[in-house]
């Protein structure tokens, strides 16, 4: 299952890297980034299985953390 999962966030994170590197202005990319980071949480809390809630949701808070980006949701 685990490796499932990382062959679709993998590179889901990797085109979002490179779209935010090389299309956003830095001053808006902890705001596009929070965007991105909120739809995909939508999307967890959306389906209703809470495996994805156990993996996703960790690695989105950290990926927060990591790169300092607040959820403007608080």
């Amino acid at each position: 299952m685990v490796s499932k999962i990382e062959e679709v966030l993998v590179p889901v994170v990797d085109m979002f890297m490179g779209v935010l590197i090389n299309q956003v202005p830095g001053d808006k990319m902890q705001d596009v980034a929070d965007n991105l980071l909120d739809k995909i949480e939508d999307l967890v809390d959306g389906t209703g299985t809470k495996i994805d809630d156990a993996i996703i949701k960790p690695v989105i808070n950290r990926v927060r953390e990591t790169f300092n980006i607040p959820d403007g949701d608080d």
